[in-house]
């Protein structure tokens, strides 16, 4: 499960010739004219923004630029391009601006956040603020609770963004030695999350509906598995079957596993694919127990509102792939187990 990783480099280039450059970045490394916003949500931790402005600044910043180009390169890449095609002769300047990190976090927000302030002697600024004053020894935090794994919009950014006077490499170390102490730390009972989830299926296609739950778990960047194996459950009292079950260390509370796992149980049309059976503590967590603010008491209702919630965190590609494992599950034939 990804913590935290690096996010954009920015580069500022000051030049007279807006067009040439703006084309070589264009035709030379496969760069994308864009605007800051798009620039923010699409880039990711192998990108630079590159904010191209004339040569009339004492420093620039973002809203001095004429053309902002995303370049999926590191900024070393797209600087050695621009000396080995000769075309330095068209810059004034290149300035490379802070670096900045993207790092995913939980429980509670504002505690973790002034835990890492106080650190690494971060600076509360605004994101384009904090890309004005850093420098290229400094680094820029942004805070997210979303998964990290690819391009994160600034929308789904928290209010409070940090500029870190130091180096990426040490904000990294830093990072790297203390930030599962530290989420876990915020976190309500100070402790992680260990779950069993048991997997049954009446048509047997347990190896389908695993894929399907490792699928949508790592792509939500829901925790770690713990280990794996067959056991038996009791879907009706007295009476055993076998289940494969999984376990999952994480900070996502048992409620909300839930509900995932209830989404994945039905289609978006109401069919039952599979039953998965959630524990904590020993204890099941049964679908009524489910916060549910709009007072829907239908199982397959609950299921198909937390399908579409699944969807929006989804990207489209995403969904495309979950709706085609399930497609060959449906032309099999659905689970009649009873809804528990």
């Amino acid at each position: 499960m990804l913590l935290f990783r690096l996010g954009p480099r920015y580069l500022f280039i000051r030049t007279e010739y807006i067009e040439e450059i703006t084309n070589f970045l264009e035709s030379n490394i496969k760069g994308r004219v864009t605007n800051i916003s798009t620039g923010f949500e699409e880039a990711s931790e192998n990108s630079t923004l590159c904010f191209i402005t004339g040569t009339g600044h004492e420093k620039t910043r973002v809203e001095d630029a004429k053309k902002i180009v995303l370049v999926n390169k590191a900024s070393t890449l797209i600087l050695t391009s621009l000396i080995n095609n000769k075309v330095c002769h068209l810059l004034n300047r290149v300035d490379l601006g802070p670096a900045s990190v993207v790092m995913r976090i939980a429980g509670d927000e504002n505690k973790l956040i002034g835990r890492i302030k106080e650190m690494l002697s971060g600076k509360e600024v605004e994101l384009i603020e904090g890309i004005a004053l850093g420098e290229r020894e400094d680094t820029i935090i942004v805070f997210t609770k979303k998964a990290i794994t690819g391009p994160v919009a600034p929308r789904d950014f928290l209010k409070t963004k940090l500029l870190i006077p130091k180096p990426i490499r040490e904000v990294q170390e830093t990072l790297r030695l203390q930030v599962l102490r530290l989420i876990t730390q915020s976190l309500d009972e100070g402790q992680w999350y260990e779950l069993r989830i048991n997997i049954y299926d009446s048509h047997g296609r347990y190896e389908e509906n695993y894929n399907r739950l490792i699928y949508i778990l790592s792509r939500l960047e829901l925790g770690m598995i713990l280990g794996e194996s067959w056991t038996k459950d009791y879907a009706v009292m007295l009476l055993s079957v076998l289940t494969y079950q999984v376990r999952l260390f994480t900070f996502s509370p048992p409620q909300e596993v839930k509900k995932i796992l209830m989404a994945l149980e039905y289609t978006s049309d109401g069919e039952r694919l599979v039953d998965f059976d959630l524990y904590y503590k020993n204890k099941k967590i049964h679908w009524n127990q489910v916060s549910n603010s709009k007072g829907r008491k239908n199982k397959v209702e609950m299921a198909r509102a937390f399908r579409k919630a699944l969807y929006e965190k989804l990207k489209p590609e995403e969904i495309e792939t979950l709706e085609s494992m399930e497609a060959k599950l449906v032309d099999e034939g659905t689970s009649n187990l009873p809804t528990n």
